[in-house]
């Protein structure tokens, strides 16, 4: 019963699986946010995000898109129905008491989440057919909102909307920057195999406007200068030393996107997106193990 649920079109469509590769960000923001002292309040917030709102909105964008080639976590998308909208939005406000619960600040950060995500695919704002628009949203809500949920995830601790007083503080602004510039670099990687369904369907994404090679040194460089901030902000934290192991994961990831840029093809769509999903899946469950081991020492 499990695993025909599981495998329902609509479920599918959710992709759990890559949404999990997005917590580093929410990590990270409730590191700045001062670390866990209430793990079911984190916990919580964690589902309503990835589980409800991330999943609701990959349904969303699928029901937009009906995409026939690889997308984000599926190589072979199932067909999209006429029942898959309400099922996006559903799962999309299911979440929506869940955020309440941890807190009206978080809920807020949520909401905008919700509506950056809505015109990230409507037909009627389409910003992912924009360019700069597509990157403006990915490190506002992805990036930036993704981080700052964190934070009041885990800064609320009773204060109510006492706790906007935190986007006073430096550190907490200058980390949801670092998140916002890494995440547009990993957004980049993950369309590069989508590049001619997007030239096909209008989408002017950075790898359609740039070619998929180019488009993969830029996020290099993109997530190479992210990278070092974030790195520059945990070794003054943590010390040196113990950054080390990140930093060369960082690094490795690096070396094997321009790798990869040098012999790109794009007829090779099943490839670039295995490859793609390895430059991800590796950040992604890297920095998740990197930021629990820090929060939790």
């Amino acid at each position: 019963m499990i695993a025909r649920v599981w495998r329902h079109p609509w479920v599918r469509h959710l992709r759990l699986p890559f949404n999990l590769l997005l917590s580093p960000v929410f990590l990270w923001g409730a590191w700045l946010g001062g670390g866990v002292d209430d793990p079911l309040r984190v916990a919580v917030a964690y589902l309503s995000l990835h589980l409800f709102l991330y999943g609701g909105t990959n349904a969303l964008n699928s029901y937009y898109d009906r995409d026939d080639g690889p997308i984000g976590g599926m190589l072979r998308p199932p067909p999209v129905d006429r029942g898959l909208l309400a099922w996006a939005w559903g799962v999309q406000l299911a979440g929506a008491p869940l955020a309440a619960w941890v807190g009206m600040p978080f809920l807020a950060v949520w909401v905008a989440l919700l509506f950056v995500a809505t015109a990230y695919s409507h037909p009627r704002w389409r910003w992912k057919s924009h360019p700069s628009a597509a990157v403006a949203a990915v490190a506002l809500g992805q990036g930036g909102l993704g981080a700052l949920a964190g934070a009041w995830a885990v800064a609320d601790r009773g204060r109510g909307w006492g706790v906007l007083a935190e986007l006073a503080r430096p550190e907490l602004l200058s980390g949801l920057a670092v998140a916002a510039v890494v995440i547009v670099g990993l957004y980049v990687v993950s369309q590069v195999y989508q590049t001619r369904d997007d030239r096909l369907r209008g989408d002017r994404t950075w790898p359609v406007l740039l070619g998929p090679a180019a488009a993969l040194r830029w996020a290099t460089l993109v997530s190479g200068v992210g990278g070092a901030l974030l790195l520059a902000l945990l070794g003054r934290a943590v010390g040196w030393w113990s950054v080390a192991p990140l930093a060369l994961l960082l690094a490795l990831l690096g070396a094997a996107q321009l790798a990869w840029a040098a012999h790109f093809d794009e007829d090779d769509v099943e490839g670039n997106f295995r490859r793609a999903m390895a430059v991800v899946g590796t950040g992604g469950v890297g920095l998740t193990l990197f930021l629990l081991v820090v929060l939790l020492r």
